[in-house]
């Protein structure tokens, strides 16, 4: 099966797909927090950067994000907050499991 609109061949450069993942990460927060309630999703400052972060049923994400979108992130609902417990220590593999199962209801 075909699409009206294929992807386009040409590359994109690194800053534009990590602004484009970094849009999605804080999109994704402020969608949880919207659903689950407001402890559930914030952001904060690790070493100098921004980090967004989202606790669901299948467990904690993180994902740090650049500075530049601070002004998305401030008109965002998402509170200045550490998760409930702090960070859980998980890996960029742990954290992408989560998200899988979250997706697919696995948990």
């Amino acid at each position: 099966m075909g699409t009206d609109n294929p992807p386009p061949t040409d590359e994109k450069p690194i800053d534009e797909v990590y602004h484009d993942r970094n849009l999605l990460a804080i999109a994704f927060a402020r969608a949880m927090r919207l659903t689950w309630g407001p402890d559930t999703a914030g952001w904060y400052r690790h070493d100098d950067w921004p980090v967004v972060w989202v606790d669901t049923p299948a467990g904690q994400k993180s994902w740090h994000v650049t500075p530049d979108l601070e002004d998305v992130r401030e008109r965002s609902p998402l509170d200045n907050s550490e998760p409930i417990g702090g960070y859980d220590g998980h890996s960029r593999t742990l954290k992408n499991c989560r998200l899988a199962r979250y997706i697919t209801r696995s948990y």
